[in-house]
């Protein structure tokens, strides 16, 4: 049995949601993130957008001017907290309901660690967008590859709330059915 399913319990997913939730809206309620976003065109920052083109990603910096950037800049470093938080919540989650399911062993039991993908497509993400705001004004070799990082970072995240209610309705189907 993986590690992640031997720790899993109830009480320990439900502190993981309660701290995940507490800790992004922190993140996102204080500091830099909300003075950034009130520069930004249309209120949205490129990390919320997918699909999003290097000329966006100028007039995006050009628009938040350099204390928008130096705050960006600050915010990005910070983002690594998004997906340690929601990642350890989703991660024990997954987990717990596996446990609770019988699902102990199989492939299914990898599902916990479906998270590490998330913190790596926000990680390559944070570092593509700072230095997208360090070179300014020049434009970043790095930028375009915002399309996919992006895309990606929704799709795992997608994918991990799929699994998330798959497996509790498969709970809950068993249940009835039992």
């Amino acid at each position: 049995m993986p590690w992640i399913l031997r720790i899993a319990t109830g009480p320990r997913a439900l502190i993981a949601v309660a701290i995940a939730l507490v800790g992004t809206g922190i993140l996102f309620g204080t500091g830099p993130f909300p003075r950034v976003r009130a520069l930004a065109p249309g209120g949205m920052l490129p990390e919320e957008q997918i699909g999003y083109l290097p000329e966006m990603m100028m007039m995006f910096l050009r628009a938040i001017g350099p204390e928008g950037r130096a705050d960006y800049i600050l915010f990005q470093r910070l983002d690594i907290l998004t997906p340690l938080l929601m990642g350890s919540a989703a991660a024990l989650v997954i987990a717990w309901l596996l446990k609770r399911g019988g699902t102990t062993s199989g492939w299914t039991t990898r599902l916990p660690y479906l998270p590490v993908l998330f913190l790596l497509t926000e990680v390559v993400e944070d570092f593509v967008l700072a230095r997208a705001a360090q070179v300014y004004p020049e434009a970043s070799a790095l930028t375009p590859s915002l399309i996919v990082l992006t895309g990606a970072k929704f799709a795992v995240m997608f994918l991990m709330g799929a699994v998330i209610i798959i497996c509790g309705w498969q709970l809950v189907w068993r249940n009835k059915v039992s």
